[in-house]
């Protein structure tokens, strides 16, 4: 399993916007691949895939909400096994 967080893009950035997911919920996908577009108070960022697997959105796009720098985002499952073991694991920690 691969992390996604906000990356610090600058000395001051604190925190961003995720405008985007360019990629669904369980679809697989390849490093390199731009996975959501994050707006910061000076620029625009298209964040790619580190890793290739099956992508698990945390933070769903939402332009009026900051999220701070480091914060995770997503989480890119190696096998399908483990998506399904992330994606239900997450379910009944949101429905405690």
């Amino acid at each position: 399993m691969h992390e996604i967080r906000v990356p610090k893009l600058g000395e001051t950035m604190e925190e961003a916007q995720i405008i985007e997911w360019l990629a669904e919920e369980g679809e697989t996908v390849e490093p390199r691949q731009v996975l959501v577009i994050l707006q910061t108070e000076k620029a625009g960022y298209e964040l790619e895939a580190q890793y290739g697997g099956i992508l698990h959105i945390i933070t769903p796009a939402d332009p009026d909400v900051d999220i701070p720098v480091t914060h995770l985002i997503g989480l890119i499952a190696e096998t399908q096994e483990e998506y399904e073991k992330i994606k239900s694991e997450r379910e009944a920690s949101s429905n405690v």
